[in-house]
């Protein structure tokens, strides 16, 4: 395998550390880290140059995070100048490494991604008859550092790029804990090991597949097996026959043991493609795919949000339309065309008139939102997790959860949480959408009114059918 060297001049160079910039901050530039960092830019850029033409750069503290949907998974946010500094550490790396991947594999790459690995998955399918599919267990907070480092130097031959490379790697935080056992490991080699990357870091996603690289190849090339598609831990593999697969599920457990990773026992099966395949939030049968039934509760739950939140003037429409374009937009990957017409007839927002805001002032919403401190979490209050109350004027009946949640997610979860954001801390409208599903029109007090479009459906209902 050929071995790259001289890239360290291209990492440390000016252009390339201002690309990295102008990437690490697209579609975030409303946040204050970003401000402060773009206010002295080029004195930011020049310290970082010295300090890495110098050899004295060292990575910051990370700021951590808990999110439970659709489970727990503890996030990982480095300080902005060390994302920076990995923006221009994958501009050298990921040439390279995107030479040297499986095609097959569609995480972090471009002209890769969900609906690509669907698309390959479904053209698979039709000629096959069987699928396995696996998963791995806590796969970040598993990968082993010292493989990890081992798997740089089999591509990588600067000596500069790869301490960096080390640095990064050993000075991520402390991850879930993960103690497997695997051959010939004594008493204390598990505790010995240091494993687990941060996620959230650009790194840590192109470490992460690149530490799986060796399975993609040793899958197709070596087993011969060339219906495979794998989307960072989660991949499937189909045969003509149940016997081929249940051969290859014991070969690829050892080549997991030789990487110190193992199998999930509960996400790991086999069966028939004709029952249809869940991957990557969707249902794939061979010739229509559907969204799995959470995805579209989850939308469901978000739009009554959304309602409530436009009815007491907590969001605006430019908050509105980029989500509803952006679901529909997925989904139009999908055979959901009727389900799409269905939902569009329930998407009306309207502003709640003055007298009916009396009945709920805002000020017991915002006494509610600072009841709930933010170090306990939502199993430790279900008074305040169960607490409704009806809101008057939206055309949708339905009840408003007590403002205790968002604090929450202001306090411990960030800013979002999946399905359900901080109405109190709405992202500014940031340029117009061209592509808008939402249509807008006075009512009859003169209000402005959003209503669900049908129109674009009809659109794309070319891609849906």
């Amino acid at each position: 395998m050929k071995r790259y060297g001289n890239l360290w001049d291209k990492l440390v160079s000016w252009d390339n550390l201002v690309l990295a910039a102008y990437k690490a901050r697209k579609g975030k530039r409303a946040k204050a880290c970003v401000q402060r960092f773009e206010f002295n830019l080029e004195a930011e850029l020049l310290q970082l140059q010295d300090e890495l033409v110098n050899g004295i750069y060292m990575p910051g503290n990370y700021v951590t995070h808990w999110i439970t949907r659709p489970k727990a998974r503890k996030i990982s946010a480095a300080p902005y100048r060390d994302r920076v500094l990995h923006h221009g550490m994958m501009n050298v790396l990921e040439p390279i490494l995107d030479k040297h991947f499986h095609p097959d594999s569609y995480a972090c790459r471009k002209e890769k991604g969900t609906h690509a690995a669907v698309d390959r998955l479904q053209h698979l399918i039709k000629h096959n008859q069987y699928a396995l599919q696996c998963d791995i267990q806590k796969f970040f907070p598993s990968i082993d550092h010292e493989i990890l480092k081992g798997i740089f130097r089999r591509l990588i031959k600067d000596q500069k790029l790869l301490k960096l490379m080390d640095m990064i790697v050993d000075c991520s935080n402390e991850q879930e804990a993960v103690n497997n056992y695997f051959k010939d490991d004594d008493l204390f080699m598990p505790f010995d090991r240091r494993c687990g990357l941060p996620i959230g870091n650009l790194t840590s996603q192109w470490f992460a597949n690149w530490y799986l690289s060796g399975l993609d190849h040793y899958i197709t090339k070596q087993c011969h097996c060339g219906s495979y598609v794998r989307y960072c831990d989660d991949f499937i593999i189909l045969a003509k026959d149940r016997a081929t697969l249940i051969d290859l599920r014991n070969t690829i457990k050892d080549y997991l043991d030789s990487i110190r990773l193992k199998m999930h026992t509960n996400k790991n099966f086999i069966r028939p493609v004709n029952s249809g395949l869940t991957f990557t939030g969707m249902r794939i049968w061979p010739y229509y795919r559907l969204l799995r039934k959470d995805n579209i509760k989850a939308f469901k739950k978000r739009i009554k949000w959304m309602q409530k939140a436009y009815a007491y003037n907590l969001i605006d429409r430019g908050y509105i339309q980029p989500r509803l374009a952006s679901w529909i937009g997925h989904s139009s990957h999908t055979n959901n065309y009727k389900l799409l017409c269905r939902l569009c007839k329930d998407w009306r927002f309207k502003r709640a008139k003055p007298d009916e805001l009396s009945r709920y002032p805002r000020r017991q919403l915002e006494q509610q939102r600072q009841q709930l401190p933010g170090c306990q979490s939502q199993q430790q209050q279900p008074e305040q997790h169960q607490q409704q109350h009806r809101v008057p004027g939206v055309s949708v009946s339905c009840s408003v959860p007590a403002f205790s949640e968002y604090a929450r997610n202001d306090n411990v979860h960030g800013y979002y949480q999946r399905g359900r954001e901080n109405p109190r801390r709405c992202p500014e409208l940031m340029g117009n959408v061209s592509h808008s599903q939402i249509s807008t029109r006075p009512d009859a007090t003169g209000r402005d009114k959003i209503e669900g479009s049908i129109w674009p459906i009809k659109k794309i209902s070319h891609l849906a059918a």
